[in-house]
């Protein structure tokens, strides 16, 4: 298998949105994207862990391995009227017969809007690190942009708390809009509340105020348990928006060649939850140092994630890289990884991987299968 065409990639994805559910979860709540929280801040802290280990039937132990990777990933937009602040930070370690090799990267991004617009400018730090350099990258940036992200993961639990009472047949049927939305409301500001069991207490009220709630009008015990593991969940999270980004960088520092340069940086981010149990996520991102793409670096990246049940998911990703240094050609790899996710608890979990990767000198796609586990702090 030589190549995967863009339009298998397409149709992947394509099929995949239109298996999930309705993008309009029930008349007069519209689509999840359409939601405002009060307060936007996504965060995500991941850490996954696989390990193989073989002897072989040799003396020599010519064919022994002993091999495996440990990843830990952080995500954070937080999003105000007038200003915003993103986090990203990535550590990866490998071990491949007894060597280990790490990869590092983190940036800081904050945000400043123009009063009652999407029009921002910006001012950044982004850095690497790999122990097949001698020294790490770093460099500042600078420019401007416009779009906003926002987390509507409040609004996602309210309908699944929803659910979860009418199977438990806590209350007669759908509740109104305004409820709906009131219960999101609070859950988005879950930060104001002392503790879990004041939320689950204030959801209680609004929930039974509604007038919709059987059992001489209160929530039972199970119930109250079901809203308390729902709000606790970390496999939920659903971000809407986009960005579009404009700007210079300069290298402070950078492994690969003496020089710091003045580097043009653009960048598009896109995400949309399509329906409360899916989440799709792209970004396209061009670093060139000057002339243009004379020497740079082009990122494309595709994410689409969609809960079959409250205990499997699955994940289609593609990545492609382009790197193309001063004088030399460009190289190309492309990246598909399928991910079958089977949740144990409410932070952890098993997954069964399949990695594919392809570059410019492979004769043909290398392939991966792993089982890997996961831990979601929040």
């Amino acid at each position: 298998m030589k190549k995967i065409s863009g339009v298998t990639i397409a149709i992947v994805l394509l099929f995949s949105l239109w298996a999930a559910p309705p993008i309009w979860a029930q008349r007069g709540i519209g689509p999840l994207c359409g939601y405002t929280p009060p307060i936007s801040e996504f965060q995500d802290l991941k850490i996954s862990g696989n390990y193989r280990y073989y002897n072989d039937p040799f003396a020599d132990n010519r064919s022994n391995d002993s091999s495996g990777s440990l990843r830990a990933s952080f995500s954070r937009i937080f999003d105000a009227p007038t200003y915003g602040v993103s986090q990203q930070a990535m550590v990866r370690v490998d071990l491949n017969r007894g060597i280990f090799n790490y990869q590092a990267d983190a940036a800081l991004n904050l945000r400043g809007y123009l009063p009652e617009t999407n029009f921002f400018g910006f001012t950044g730090v982004e850095g690497q690190s790999t122990s097949a350099l001698p020294m790490p990258s770093l460099k500042i940036s600078a420019g401007g942009g416009l779009g906003r992200f926002k987390d509507v993961t409040p609004l996602a639990k309210a309908l699944k708390i929803q659910e979860r009472l009418l199977d438990l047949k806590a209350i007669a049927d759908a509740l109104p809009p305004t409820v709906i939305f009131e219960v999101a409301d609070t859950i988005g500001r879950r930060r104001e509340f002392p503790d879990l069991a004041a939320l689950v207490q204030r959801l209680e009220e609004i929930i039974e105020a509604s007038g919709f709630v059987l059992q001489d009008q209160h929530l039972g015990a199970a119930a109250l348990l079901r809203m308390e593991e729902i709000l606790n969940e970390t496999a939920d999270e659903k971000l809407c928006g986009w960005e579009v980004r404009l700007g210079v960088g300069y290298e402070l520092l950078d492994p690969k060649d003496d020089r710091r340069e003045l580097l043009a940086l653009a960048s598009f981010d896109y995400a949309l939850a399509p329906a409360p149990r899916s989440q799709f996520s792209s970004k396209l991102q061009l670093s060139s140092a000057f002339p243009l793409f004379d020497d740079y670096v082009l990122l494309a990246k595709i994410n689409y994630l969609f809960r079959f049940t409250e205990r499997i998911d699955t994940q289609i990703t593609y990545s492609f890289i382009r790197t193309k240094p001063r004088a030399l050609e460009a190289l190309d790899l492309q990246g598909l990884d399928l991910r079958v996710t089977f949740q144990v608890q409410a932070n952890l979990n098993f997954a069964l991987q399949l990695e594919m990767s392809w570059a410019n000198d492979f004769e043909e796609w290398s392939q991966r299968l792993i089982l890997t586990f996961n831990y979601d702090f929040f």
